[in-house]
C-alpha cells in the first residue's frame, strides 16, 4: 500500500487527501500522574513500585500494566467508534537503559512490534510521540523532569544520543504501511538558544532520512507546541507540523459554567486561528496533536459541549487532530476503569490528600512567598520558571513520604493485580463522548 505523503498543505495517501481524526494514548508508555490518579514523576513511580516490591517486581509490574493497558480489544473499539491515527507518547527510557546506554532495549521494539502488529490489522495509523527525552526537553512532569531545569537542551550528548535512538526506531519500521511518521519531540519549552531546537530538528532529520524515506517528520513549536518562530524554514520535503491545542489552560475563565458558550466558542476560534497560520506560513500540512478537557463526570453534559465546540473547529478548517486522550483513571480519557476496580480504590484512596493542582498550588505559594520576602523585585517570568523548580521539590517529597506510603500497603500479589484494572473489558466509557467522536470523525 502507498505510504502517507505531504503534498503542499495537505497529507495523502496515493491521490487521495486524507484527514486524521484520532487520539493519544496518553500515561501507558509513559505514566503522567494526572492520568494515573498518583503522584510524582514516571521515573519516580518506577523507582517507589520496585523499592518497595523489589526492582524484579517493580519490573513485572510494569511489564503487566503495558500489556494491559492496550489489546486488541482495544484496537476493535477505537475502530468501531471512527479513529483511524493514535499518538503513541513514550519514554526513551523504553529503549535506552541510562547505565548500559550504548545498547538498545530489545524491550522496547518488542512492544513497538506489538503496536504496529495492531496498526496493520485493524489499519488505523500510528504516530510515534517522544515524550519524555534525557534531562527533560521542557520543565513540567510530564516529561519526566525531576528538576523543573529543562536540562536535554544544555547537554549536546543528549540530544545526539536521541538523533541516534530516532535513526534506529526509523531503521526498525521504515517499511510499516501504517506508521504515519515520527513526532521528534513533545512539547519543547524553556530553550536557552533558539537555533538548538531548530538545529536538533534538522540533525534529527538527517539521521531518519539516512534510513528512512517513506515516512514524515512532525514538528512541533516552542512553548509546549505552540509557537513556531523558532522555526525558519523546512528543507525536508516530507515534514509537517503539530501543535497542541489548550485554550482552557492558558484562560481558566472558559471553564466557567456560566460564559457563554457562543462567546466561548468564539474565543476557542480566536485561540486556533492564530495557531493554524503555521499551515499558511510554512505551505505544510498541520496536525493538533492534543487538545482535551479534564471531564467532569458530575456535569458530563458541560465536557461534551466543550469537546464539540472544539471538534466542530476542526473540521470547519478542516484541521486533522488526535484528542487527549483515550484512557486515565477517571480524569480526561474516555475509557476508564471501573470505579469498584483496584485501581480506583488505590486512587480514591490517594485522592483523599492529593490532585496534581495541589502541587501547582504548592509551588506557586511557595515561590510567592520566597520572593515576596526576600525578592520582590523578581520577574513574573522569573516566579512561573522557579515554580516548576519548586514542584520538583514537592514531588520529592511525596515520592518519598506520599507514594511509598500508599505502595506499602499493598501484598506483592495485590500490586501486580492491578494492572488488569486497565483491561478494556474490566473498563467503562462515555457513551456521550464516543458519540460526539463519531459524529466529527472523518471516517
Amino acid at each position: 500500500m502507498d505510504f502517507v505523503k505531504v503534498e503542499g498543505k495537505s497529507f495523502y495517501c496515493g491521490k487521495k487527501e486524507i484527514l486524521f481524526s484520532g487520539l493519544g494514548i496518553g500515561s501507558w508508555l509513559n505514566i503522567e500522574h494526572f492520568m494515573a490518579g498518583i503522584p510524582t514523576t514516571d521515573s519516580q513511580i518506577r523507582r517507589t513500585f520496585g523499592s518497595v516490591f523489589t526492582e524484579e517486581t517493580g519490573r513485572e509490574f510494569f511489564t503487566r500494566f503495558t500489556e494491559c493497558f492496550v489489546t486488541d480489544e482495544d484496537f476493535i473499539f477505537l475502530k468501531k467508534i471512527g479513529v483511524n491515527l493514535l499518538r503513541v507518547p513514550f519514554h526513551y527510557h523504553l529503549f535506552i537503559d541510562d547505565q548500559n546506554p550504548e545498547v538498545l532495549k530489545e524491550e522496547g521494539f518488542r512492544i513497538f512490534d506489538r503496536l504496529m502488529m495492531f496498526s496493520r490489522k485493524y489499519q488505523i495509523y500510528i504516530l510515534p510521540d517522544l515524550h519524555s527525552v534525557p534531562g527533560g526537553q521542557n520543565p513540567d512532569w510530564h516529561s519526566d523532569n525531576q528538576t523543573g531545569y529543562p536540562q536535554f537542551w544544555y547537554f549536546k550528548v543528549f540530544r545526539d544520543q536521541m538523533a541516534a535512538l530516532w535513526q534506529a526506531i526509523a531503521a526498525r519500521y521504515k517499511e510499516e504501511p501504517y506508521l504515519l511518521g515520527y513526532d521528534l519531540l513533545n512539547e519543547p519549552f524553556l530553550i536557552p538558544k533558539e537555533d538548538r531546537i531548530s538545529q536538533f530538528y534538522d540533525e534529527v532529520t538527517q539521521a531518519i532520512r539516512q534510513v528512512d524515506q517513506n515516512h514524515i517528520i512532525f514538528l512541533e513549536g516552542d512553548f509546549f507546541a505552540m509557537d513556531f518562530s523558532c522555526i525558519h524554514s523546512i528543507a525536508d520535503e516530507q515534514t509537517a507540523l503539530t501543535f497542541h491545542y489548550y485554550p482552557t489552560v492558558w484562560n481558566a475563565e472558559l471553564l466557567d459554567k456560566d460564559y457563554d458558550r457562543n462567546r466561548r466558542k468564539a474565543e476557542f476560534e480566536k485561540v486556533f486561528l492564530n495557531l493554524i497560520k503555521i499551515r499558511e506560513q510554512f505551505d505544510r500540512p498541520i496536525l493538533c496533536g492534543e487538545a482535551g478537557y479534564d471531564i467532569d463526570k458530575e456535569d458530563l453534559p458541560f465536557t461534551i459541549g466543550l469537546i464539540e465546540d472544539t471538534l466542530e473547529i476542526f473540521r470547519k478548517y478542516k484541521v486533522s487532530w488526535t484528542l487527549w486522550s483515550y484512557k486515565d483513571a477517571q480524569l480526561i480519557g474516555i475509557v476508564y476503569p471501573k470505579s469498584e476496580s483496584p485501581w480506583m480504590k488505590l486512587v480514591s484512596e490517594i485522592g483523599g490528600y492529593w490532585n496534581h493542582y495541589l502541587d501547582t498550588d504548592i509551588a506557586q505559594r511557595v515561590m510567592e512567598d520566597l520572593c515576596g520576602k526576600h525578592f520582590p523585585e523578581a520577574s513574573e517570568e522569573d516566579r512561573y520558571h522557579l515554580r516548576f523548580a519548586a514542584r520538583a521539590i514537592v514531588y520529592h517529597l511525596q515520592e518519598k513520604y506520599w507514594l511509598k506510603a500508599d505502595l506499602e500497603k499493598l501484598t506483592r500479589a495485590e500490586v501486580l493485580a492491578l494492572p488488569e484494572s486497565f483491561l478494556f473489558q474490566n473498563c467503562c466509557y462515555y457513551e456521550e463522548y464516543v458519540k460526539t467522536l463519531q459524529k466529527y470523525s472523518y471516517e
